[in-house]
């Protein structure tokens, strides 16, 4: 089971609006300059995309939580994701070299086999059981509540 650090950021509805906590080794080791993902991470920045979960907890704002999420379930999404765009761009080349269309059109059906990949990728990812690739609650810290005075 793979685990990331999470805090609540709203919760309505029996939904909570997570914010991940990017848990990056770079900034942390002695090879912070020389480190291509610590090049990435300050590229990039500390942006991130809050997350929502269905919850039955009664959460609230500041709360940490660890989320989990099975192995199997990032392999079947990574998989589908990254697996299938290449495998159809690799077999509409193929297809087209076969067919001895000559380079260009080798390429130019690469590149439409590699698009139509994403498309029923994307396809796909919907269609998936959301339970088995949903991150679940692992554990929770609960907030104090400051107006109580501990």
């Amino acid at each position: 089971m793979l685990t990331e650090q999470a805090v609540v950021t709203r919760c309505e509805n029996g939904q909570a609006e997570i914010r991940l906590q990017r848990a990056s080794a770079c900034g942390h080791c002695e090879l912070n300059q020389g480190c291509g993902t610590g090049a990435i991470g300050r590229l990039l920045g500390n942006r991130s995309r809050p997350l929502v979960i269905e919850t039955r907890e009664p959460l609230k704002p500041g709360d940490s939580l660890e989320l989990g999420l099975s192995e199997s379930a990032l392999v079947r999404v990574s998989l589908t994701i990254y697996g299938l765009p290449l495998l159809c761009m690799v077999f509409a080349g193929l297809l087209a070299a076969m067919l001895e269309l000559g380079e260009i059109w080798v390429a130019l059906s690469s590149v439409g086999g590699f698009l139509l990949g994403f498309k029923l990728a994307a396809h796909l990812t919907n269609k998936l059981d959301s339970d088995r690739i949903t991150p679940y609650i692992v554990s929770l810290r609960v907030n104090p509540d400051p107006k109580s005075g501990s």
